[in-house]
């Protein structure tokens, strides 16, 4: 069999030897295009001279090739989320990119504001390429179902309250919060507190309203009545994830319990905060919980918090992963995941001196 030389490829490919060589070469004097093209000629055609550098330069090529190629399959994953800044939703924002990218997935990131919300609009196009979607934000029912009117998989991380029709279509996973929450308040009674607060809209979402399941199951079990007064949960416009919405309701009490029990850190971080300007302390005077474990992306966040810690890249990927596994079975009934959490116990929530009143 007769042996293939630089001057046979070259032929083949109508190019002068003199290119061919610095194409095997890796020379960048030859373009590109032509270098792949050339290694890959001399390839196919038993050239025994190939430099491994060249090689690798076509290993590389055609893995771009073999993932552009999977993702184009694959289709693309929208996330739609609120316009909103919040350290949780991006550190869960990024576990998805994360979990996309490795998946050979496309990633399309969709940022609906409240306005639009109304008006159920989705403000990026859903297309042909999109094969599924990703909610992470709890969204009203209209809007959902504008969602789900585009007929395509949709993985939701939490789900607003009394929406059957929904949770019948989606599939669902949620953070774990009523034994974390009632775990936290078992701590807080064997603490010797006695006179227990709650502040969360739990008209708001299936994760709010478990944690508040949570703490009241804790103080059934213990005998302590629920003092209402001392619970907001009612709804709000934002959900009292705004500082003047908690404001105005602690500035609605006469006195104080021993304890508050947030929903999240960002309610527990606004308490703080008012007291604060009260001349109430946290822990000495009032204790303090959370949900989120965000205390280490918050400068001011003293004293430390007790809180609920939830891996969110972990739970980015995790909805991925969901997602993914719909695409490939959308026979199969839907779910609702739980996702576990662990309770992190802090300064803010050891042994206080009761304060009975506001003064």
């Amino acid at each position: 069999m007769k042996k293939v030389t630089i001057q046979d490829v070259a032929a083949e490919l109508h190019l002068s030897r003199n290119t061919v060589a610095k194409a095997l070469n890796n020379s960048e004097t030859v373009a590109y295009e032509t270098r792949m093209l050339v290694i890959r000629k001399a390839c196919e055609m038993g050239y025994q001279k190939v430099p491994p550098v060249a090689m690798q330069q076509v290993d590389a090529a055609n893995a771009s090739n073999e993932n552009a190629r999977k993702r184009a399959e694959r289709g693309t994953i929208m996330v739609i989320a609120r316009r909103e800044i919040s350290a949780f939703l991006n550190s869960i924002i990024m576990g998805i990119s994360d979990a996309v990218n490795q998946s050979n997935c496309e990633f399309r990131l969709c940022f609906v504001s409240n306005e639009e919300e109304m008006r159920l609009e989705i403000p990026t196009e859903i297309d042909e390429k999109v094969s599924g979607l990703l909610v992470i934000s709890v969204f009203s029912d209209k809007f959902m179902q504008k969602v789900l009117s585009y007929g395509l998989p949709v993985v939701c991380l939490d789900c607003p309250l009394r929406t059957e029709n929904i949770e019948k279509k989606v599939d669902i996973v949620v953070c774990e919060g009523a034994s974390s929450t009632k775990k936290i308040t078992r701590r807080l009674i064997d603490n010797g507190i006695r006179k227990f607060g709650f502040i969360g809209d739990t008209t708001y979402c299936l994760s709010i309203k478990d944690r508040y399941d949570g703490f009241a199951e804790a103080l059934k079990e213990h005998g302590i009545p629920e003092n209402k007064k001392f619970e907001a949960t009612v709804h709000t416009r934002s959900r009292y994830y705004a500082y003047d919405e908690v404001a105005d309701y602690l500035n609605s009490l006469d006195e104080y319990p021993e304890a508050f029990v947030c929903s999240s850190d960002d309610i527990a971080f606004f308490v703080i905060k008012f007291l604060k300007t009260k001349g109430v302390l946290v822990p000495k005077d009032i204790a303090v919980t959370g949900y989120d474990n965000i205390e280490s992306l918050t400068t001011d966040s003293e004293p430390w918090l007790t809180t609920v810690n939830v891996s969110n890249q972990l739970l980015g990927r995790r909805i991925v992963k969901q997602l993914l596994w719909r695409l490939e079975n959308p026979e199969f009934p839907h779910e609702k995941i739980m996702i576990d959490s662990d309770v992190v116990f802090r300064k803010s929530s050891e042994k206080i001196t009761l304060r009975e009143s506001v003064g």
